[in-house]
């Protein structure tokens, strides 16, 4: 393998060590993680045994992947603060210094570009921990929708072997959704100086032109990951858990194919996970607002008749029943 080969899966291996540690933090998840949705929604895909996985621009926060300029025009301003003393250190670090600002920053402009474009490729299947949430149901199910409980150790590993098909276009990425402001900005913060230490002790194995040369798709990975996991406080009751696929900036292959869905009175593209046997559903949970006596047993109906192990499963109504 060549030294650009192992440069990049170097640097690309550093920065997933540190996702498990500041986003993932439990990359063995062994429990139920569930998924709000309408009927039609949760019939849609078992009916095909997909998963829908929305484009992250279509996603119902105004603010959604441009959340994170604030947070990122303050700690590039931090981190070039810190990699302007240049005092006792030798040529080739403040040479490196310099390139890592430079790089860093025409990475940005470039992503806030394909922001603005609507260039930056996402696909995003959302989740949550809390099984049984009122906000939940209002916003994303209407109170008379649905609330699928996923197995997630079985849909990680199905969603890793699909993307293992698209490993040169697209990246998996997957963990808990980050509300605080202080620690988004510890996260970017730490994700940024501890790439500049691994790189400062690669000399002499690496040329300043070599490095430069992988900087831009690494520092693209920081930023689409901070984007797509972090949201506005305001979210914070979400408790949101993120199945994100997100395209390399440098890619010119075609991913998989795209598909289109009504929600709402506006189209969504999408993108489907095959599952050859059944959704690796462990609980349904009815909405509060669903009050129709047959609605329970029509699901287990319904899903039996496509072949799920019913008595193996959970459907239930919502603790919170509500009128209207």
């Amino acid at each position: 393998m060549d030294k650009k080969g192992t440069l990049a899966e170097a640097l690309s291996l550093h920065f997933w060590q540190s996702v498990d540690q500041q986003i993932r933090k439990d990359h063995t998840v062994q429990k139920e993680l569930y998924h709000y949705t309408g009927l039609d929604s949760l019939m849609g895909m078992v009916e095909t045994n997909n998963l829908w996985m929305s484009r992250g621009t279509f996603l119902n926060d105004s603010n959604e992947l441009i959340y994170i300029e604030g947070i990122i025009n303050k700690v590039l301003g931090q981190v070039e603060s810190k990699l302007t003393d240049n005092f006792g250190e030798d040529t080739y670090i403040q040479e490196l210094k310099k390139l890592f600002i430079l790089e860093l920053k025409q990475t940005w402009q470039r992503f806030m570009e394909k922001i603005d474009l609507d260039d930056f490729e996402v696909y995003i299947f959302s989740l949550t921990e809390n099984k049984d949430s009122l906000a939940l149901w209002y916003n994303y199910a209407k109170g008379d929708g649905y609330n699928i409980g996923f197995s997630s150790g079985d849909m990680l590993k199905k969603i890793n072997d699909f993307s293992s098909h698209f490993a040169r276009e697209y990246t998996l990425v997957y963990g808990r959704v980050i509300y605080d402001r202080r620690e988004q900005e510890q996260i970017v913060m730490d994700f940024l100086m501890e790439t500049f230490q691994y790189l400062s002790r690669l000399h002499p194995q690496y040329t300043l032109q070599e490095i430069g040369g992988e900087l831009s798709e690494h520092f693209f990975s920081i930023l689409a990951t901070c984007s797509i996991f972090f949201k506005d406080e305001a979210f914070k009751s979400e408790e949101e858990y993120r199945i994100a696929l997100p395209r390399k900036l440098t890619t010119k292959e075609r991913g998989p194919e795209v598909f289109f869905r009504a929600s709402n009175g506006v189209i969504i593209p999408f993108i489907t996970i095959h599952f050859p046997e059944k959704l690796p559903i462990k609980r349904v949970t009815i909405g509060p607002k669903n009050n129709i006596d047959i609605a329970k047993a029509g699901m287990e109906y319904y899903l039996k008749s496509k072949g799920y192990e019913t008595e193996r499963m959970v459907i239930s109504k919502s603790v919170a029943s509500l009128r209207y």
